[in-house]
């Protein structure tokens, strides 16, 4: 697929940069396997009850640092971002009105007029370019610190346009104001747990790891969302919690459904299962500068010690696909289908560990239910299955609470998970040299140098054999084994009507709580 050297988005005009294959995300994605929403004329009022996993007592609402649901969920319904992604893969404004660029390296921006933050101030450039900036600069501790580092300035032409000049061309550069950090508050604004923005919801209440309420905002620029009057976010880590408070009435929604009682749920005429296909990955994360695990032979030993179609039927009931250890979904456009399949091979597990100098390898397996329901399954399968190939596995089970602060990257092997993302945006992320969320701290120059050329090459068919590189490093090179692609699961109660599955995340893409809205 070709880029003409100048794009302009319109609504009218929305595939030209916004179609789902230029944003890496398939369109094939969306889908509801057991339920999903009406066709109806959405009613306002009532309270939306969320009773939600992956909230800790570290939790804040600085968007700098957001990783789990909780949070992300909370402040989505504060504050807007320029863009947002469909369900359907495709990207369409939110704050920004329109946008065009040349050549794909200078990129211009025109804002919504009218729109006003919760404390009265109108929405002008200036408070776009204080929040993408959060994220940039060399103290900046950011987990879009990666994405944002592309631009080599930030002007504002007049209150309500602004334009953003990038290191090199970028095609796919608005989907990253769509990212989960990319929210916009106003000008100078530092207080974040009393978060302000220009959204459906006013922030009411936030105890960290506890529970947050939201009320609705009278002025809201938009018509079309923020149906109820207030949500109330209540952190229920525990799985068989958060069913409970479904079945009993007391949450309306509840997020990371245990694929094992899926389908007996799926019985249930008071409750329905929103299934979001393939979003969903897991890394089992080998540090590179970690001792054990620095040298590649023992990473390849690890990849060939997972038996990858036992845990997509046994743990995740076939809902998702099998993983190739790189990031890329196979549905997705770019994705490298002539890579040998990695699959359990206990000689070939051997035979890496020979070259590494080892006889067999011991290693503490780090993971937790902050890594979504199927975590500790996945790490006793793995434990099990690596056994063969002279692989022990130590499972090392951490609290929920906490464990991103204090395990995830600081520990030589451990587990991880990610949601999907536009393949630029996964790639700067996860494994560019430095990048703040590099989980692993691996780097290749090679990588690094592609990925610059594929972020800055507008041809489809060049950017496709860019990327296939990519996964083909990453493949026999990278620092993870990341065995499946799993679906998200949702799940919602008979009253909770526009609920869509969504591409990007669970909870419809993290805007669950202004799309949604409750039956009579």
């Amino acid at each position: 697929m070709k880029f003409p050297s100048d794009l302009r988005w319109s609504p009218t005009r929305r595939a030209v940069l916004s179609g789902a294959a230029k944003l890496g995300l398939a369109a094939t994605f969306a889908g509801t396997a057991f339920g999903g929403a009406r066709a109806e004329t959405p009613r306002k009022g009532g309270t939306l009850r969320l009773a939600l996993a992956g909230g800790s007592s570290n939790d804040t609402l600085d968007p700098r640092t957001f990783t789990e649901p909780v949070v992300r969920n909370i402040a989505v319904s504060i504050c807007n971002k320029l863009v947002e992604i469909l369900p359907d893969g495709t990207m369409a404004p939110e704050l920004a009105e329109s946008w065009e660029t040349k050549g794909g390296s200078t990129w211009i921006v025109t804002l919504r007029k009218d729109v006003t933050f919760h404390n009265g101030k109108t929405l002008e450039a200036a408070d776009v370019i204080y929040s993408i900036n959060l994220h940039r600069g060399d103290e900046s501790s950011s987990g879009a610190k990666g994405i944002f580092s592309a631009i080599k300035d930030i002007r504002s032409d007049s209150k309500n346009q602004i334009t953003f000049e990038l290191e090199q061309p970028n095609a796919d550069f608005m989907a990253s104001f769509a990212d989960l950090h990319a929210l916009i508050v106003p000008e100078g604004f530092t207080d974040f747990n009393n978060l302000v923005g220009t959204g459906g919801y006013t922030l009411e209440t936030f105890q960290p790891g506890l529970r947050a309420t939201v009320g609705k905002n009278p002025n809201y620029w938009r018509s079309d969302r923020a149906h109820v009057d207030s949500v109330e976010f209540t952190v229920v880590n525990d799985a068989t919690a958060r069913v409970t408070a479904l079945r009993s009435g007391a949450a309306d929604i509840v997020n990371r459904m245990d694929r094992k009682i899926v389908k007996l749920l799926a019985n249930d005429p008071n409750i329905e299962i929103v299934r979001s296909p393939g979003g969903l990955h897991w890394t089992f994360v080998a540090l590179a500068n970690a001792k054990q695990t620095s040298d590649n032979n023992v990473r390849m030993a690890l990849k060939h010690a997972f038996d990858r179609q036992k845990v997509l039927d046994s743990v995740f009931s076939g809902l998702g696909s099998i993983g190739n250890d790189h990031p890329i979904l196979p549905s997705n456009p770019y994705y490298n289908a002539d890579l040998p399949q990695h699959e359990l091979d206990p000689d070939k597990s051997k035979f890496y560990l020979e070259k590494a100098g080892l006889d067999q390898l011991t290693l503490d397996l780090f993971t937790s239910d902050a890594v979504y329901p199927e975590a500790l399954d996945m790490a006793a399968h793995f434990q099990s299955s690596a056994a063969g190939g002279n692989v022990n596995l130590n499972i090392v089970r951490r609290p929920a609470d906490g464990y991103w602060a204090d395990t995830w990257m600081k520990v030589p092997f451990c587990m991880s998970v990610w949601f999907t993302r536009p393949i630029d945006q996964t790639f700067s992320l996860i494994y560019k040299s430095g990048a703040a969320w590099n989980e692993s701290f691996w780097s290749n120059e090679r990588f690094d140098k592609l990925l610059a050329e594929g972020q800055a090459t507008l041809d489809f068919d060049k950017r496709k054999e860019i990327y296939g590189e990519m996964q083909a490093i990453l493949h026999g090179e990278g620092p993870s084994v990341i065995p499946v692609f799993a679906d998200y699961l949702d799940a919602k109660g008979s009253r909770v009507r526009g609920f869509e599955p969504s591409v990007v995340s669970d909870l419809s893409g993290d805007k669950v709580a202004e799309r949604v809205w409750l039956a009579d």
